[in-house]
């Protein structure tokens, strides 16, 4: 499986994924000290910077389609610990993630992110609307979608980290 991975931080889904075989194709990443991690760990992995000025299909051109599209979308305007000002803040990025999967087209998504996620305001400042637009939009792509809110405590690590997770795979599978 090979994978582009968004707001790609210092890389937990390579962690994770690497040991399965699975293959990052390309970061996007932006904050020096995570950049420098993914250049120190994975050199031969391009980090294509600034996800707002990503040319997919100019990737395209040069890569293949990629199997899975993995990012957490920036959490400090959905965390219910930040100023809660959802879209209108960095989590505002969430779009990022809808136009790289509409461009790049992969057969699965993984997108993670902090429970407030699912009760943030939509750009009508309606509750929960951001989490419901993100899910019409992948919808309108063709990505059948599911949901958990998973906590680490639960996985082996030794603190209590709760995150949603929404997996979607394209087409019928």
């Amino acid at each position: 499986m090979r994978y582009v991975s968004l707001f790609s931080g210092i890389e937990a889904a390579t962690c994770a994924w690497e040991p399965l075989g699975w293959e990052p194709v390309a970061f996007s990443e932006i904050e020096p000290f995570p950049c420098a991690v993914l250049q120190h760990h994975y050199p031969e992995v391009p980090n294509l910077g600034d996800v707002t000025k990503i040319d997919w299909s100019d990737f395209l051109g040069r890569n293949e389609r990629p199997d899975i599209l993995v990012g957490g979308s920036p959490c400090q305007s959905f965390s219910i610990a930040g100023g809660r000002e959802s879209l209108e803040g960095e989590s505002r990025l969430m779009f990022e993630y809808i136009r790289a999967a509409a461009e790049l087209r992969p057969r699965w998504l993984v997108w993670e992110n902090v429970p407030g996620a699912l009760s943030a305001k939509g750009l009508q400042g309606e509750r929960g609307g951001a989490y419901q637009c993100l899910l019409r939009e992948l919808c309108q792509l063709g990505y059948g979608l599911c949901w958990r809110v998973l906590d680490a405590q639960f996985f082996g690590v030794a603190q209590r980290r709760r995150r949603v997770f929404l997996v979607g795979c394209l087409g019928d599978a």
